[in-house]
């Protein structure tokens, strides 16, 4: 325990105060009682992942036996990965082909599976981080993500869990290479560079125990290779659904009546953008340099995160006149976009709805430039607000065209604007042109068959294996399946001599022929001799 002073002794009259700087793990200002007030008003110091360790209670203040905590947690991850890390061919008469549950070859095949399902996540992480492009980083990630699943069977692995990994990752790294040369034993010994791993492990697991319940799927536990059972019965509701409903009924309703209704109305739930927000912690919401200020904010309430809900009021409240204007699809958009106000004043803005006779209320917040009343309300403005800023990001951003983050929350929301807008609009074009131009006939056709594609949420020829998200309240009877395809097989060159009209539908009847391929979902190429993992990145997007 190192316990200094910074600015005179804790018992001064005259200077009862301290102020934490960078790497100076001094009891006073490294109490849980100053990290937690520190952490509310965001102004934790480095190393950051240390006082995130703390607020989340994996190991104790410095107060208490820092060195033997993180010791602990070093050697119980070695044991998990000595463990899990069974090598089938040991096994002595065990038969690579058998089925048995309790067969050390059909439990490798698994974590292999396991391994290739976690490993097309990581290789779309942070795409335009350096870090987060280098093979070694990408095969901790899924090193750490697959124990941790084998090792939690329930979920399992989930969609989304590298998303929390990451900026964990992240911190540590940085408060590596960061740190001086200067330092104290306990911060040379936690920020060695060889047990990083370790300690993500560690950090990932504490983050985890208030985010597992949002990762559940009811009765539902996956299997050994990350799929969800084939099971025709229903399953009960998710706990995150469960906790925005009441989120919705008890706080939202009472806190802005008008706004909880006029969602209802536009028959928007909470859970449409709501699990995404809190199964990601709010990850995808706010500029990536805020979300190490916003998450050690929620941290601050310990590992069970209890007040996330007012966080998401929060962040509704502040748009509600936008919303309040806003039909269906652009009530829609708004709301899949990154949040148009600074996590500060989210964090504020909480903080009164906690207490709002002791924190007074922020000041309305100076939306984001790209949140605009006309940008939500008429369609064409919205549709060239959208593409304004993709050309200015492409201009601007070293991504190498991988969608991510606010791509992906920018593209579902110009999907919801077109799904609301697109389908009515070629409505009233065609009943408005009953006997259209034939120059106009062509791509009248072609808009209709685009709000056709809109309208359909389940088409045939794109049918491949259904994701583990989109399966959640719904049948999984064919899920991890090999699906068949329906292929057309397309007739011969067409001949220049006129063929008789037996061979004409001969020749029709060829045309419609229907063959089945079984399509191949993952390519599972082994890796080379320098990785561990069993396979090479399904998607081929891996950056070497």
């Amino acid at each position: 325990m190192e316990q200094n002073n910074l600015n005179g002794s804790p018992s001064s009259p005259s200077k009862p105060f301290y102020e934490a700087r960078d790497y100076d793990l001094q009891f006073p200002t490294w109490s849980l009682e100053y990290l937690k007030t520190a952490a509310v008003d965001q102004k934790l110091v480095r190393p950051r992942s240390l006082a995130w360790a703390i607020l989340l209670n994996a190991i104790p203040s410095p107060s208490g036996d820092v060195l033997m905590s993180i010791r602990g947690h070093r050697n119980f991850y070695n044991d998990l990965k000595k463990k899990l890390s069974m090598d089938p061919r040991a096994v002595i008469g065990d038969d690579p082909l058998s089925q048995n549950d309790e067969s050390a070859w059909k439990q490798h095949f698994c974590d292999n599976e396991l391994k290739a399902l976690i490993l097309q996540d990581v290789v779309r992480t942070f795409p335009d981080e350096a870090y987060f492009r280098d093979k070694d980083v990408q095969d901790m990630m899924v090193r750490v993500l697959f124990f941790w699943a084998r090792s939690h069977p329930s979920p399992g692995y989930r969609q989304g869990m590298h998303e929390i990994l990451a900026p964990a990752l992240y911190e540590l790294h940085c408060d590596r290479i960061f740190a001086p040369q200067h330092l104290s034993d306990t911060l040379r010994y936690y920020l060695q560079e060889e047990y990083l791993e370790h300690d993500s492990y560690m950090l990932f697991s504490a983050i985890m125990k208030g985010l597992e319940k949002f990762y559940s799927t009811g009765d539902v536990i996956p299997n050994n290779c990350g799929r969800l059972p084939t099971s025709r019965t229903a399953h009960s509701q998710n706990e995150v659904v469960r906790y925005l409903e009441r989120l919705r009924e008890q706080h939202l309703a009472p806190a802005d009546p008008e706004l909880a209704a006029h969602l209802a109305d536009c028959n928007i739930s909470l859970e449409l953008f709501g699990i995404r927000w809190l199964r990601l912690l709010f990850g995808r919401e706010f500029p990536r340099a805020e979300i190490p200020l916003l998450w050690g904010f929620l941290f601050s309430d310990g590992p069970m995160l209890p007040n996330l809900h007012y966080v998401i009021l929060a962040m509704l409240l502040p748009v509600r006149s936008l919303l309040l204007e806003s039909d269906a699809g652009g009530a829609l958009a708004l709301l899949m976009r990154p949040a148009a106000v600074s996590a500060a004043h989210v964090c504020a803005l909480a903080l009164h709805l906690r207490a709002p006779h002791e924190r007074p209320r922020p000041p309305p917040p100076h939306l984001h430039n790209n949140v605009r009343p006309d940008s939500v309300v008429d369609a064409s403005s919205s549709t060239w607000s959208f593409e304004q800023r993709a050309e200015e990001e492409a201009q601007s951003s070293g991504s190498e065209g991988v969608a991510e983050g606010g791509d992906v929350a920018r593209s579902l929301a110009a999907l919801a604007l077109l799904r609301a807008r697109l389908p009515p609009a070629a409505a009233a074009l065609q009943a408005a042109l009953p006997r259209p131009p034939p120059q106009a006939l062509q791509p009248l056709q072609q808009i209709l068959q685009l709000a056709a594609l809109l309208q359909c949420r389940n088409h045939a020829l794109i049918d491949v294996e259904t994701a583990l998200e989109a399966a959640e309240n719904q049948s999984t009877y064919s899920l991890g399946r090999r699906q068949l395809v329906p292929v057309v097989v397309l007739p011969p060159h067409k001949q220049t001599t006129k063929q008789p009209p037996k061979q004409t539908l001969k020749q029709t009847k060829q045309v419609r022929k229907v063959k089945e391929v079984p399509l191949t979902v993952f390519h599972q190429m082994e890796c080379d001799s320098s990785s561990d993992l069993p396979f090479l990145d399904p998607l081929r997007l891996r950056t070497e």
